[in-house]
């Protein structure tokens, strides 16, 4: 599922287009969400290969953790590891100046979030019935 989202964001983001609106004066901000649930180590490199690639012209790259928020339909999801590797380019490009956001935070609410979830499994819905 992570290959798709890439897909969708290479059509609508790319450097010719992130040097475009720095020429007219705007830093296009472009937001990441890494750890998504079913995400591979491919993915997450393609992830950080395009980060990259639109960092360099001058995009500004907000980088998230996936949450199994409560109340969301993804509350049982398990977010995918985050390895050493890709921690580390999220820190090189932050180091640089290209990047910001609190995704390693983000990492701890989600697995606490997760083990959460796992405790205290969701309810089946119960049918509310009517006394007509």
């Amino acid at each position: 599922m992570a290959s798709h989202i890439i897909i969708g964001a290479v059509f609508h983001h790319d450097p010719h287009r992130v040097a475009h609106r720095r020429a007219a004066g705007f830093r296009p901000n472009v937001d990441f969400v890494f750890g998504l649930p079913g995400e591979s180590p491919d993915d997450q490199e393609a992830s950080l290969r395009l980060a990259a690639d639109l960092a360099d012209p001058g995009a500004r790259i907000h980088t998230h953790t996936f949450m199994p928020l409560p109340g969301t339909p993804w509350r049982d999801a398990e977010p995918a590891f985050i390895p050493l590797a890709t921690m580390r380019e999220l820190d090189r490009l932050a180091q640089r100046g290209d990047a910001y956001g609190h995704w390693r935070k983000q990492a701890e609410h989600a697995a606490r979030l997760a083990e959460t979830a796992k405790a205290y499994p969701r309810r089946a819905r119960r049918r509310r019935t009517t006394d007509r």
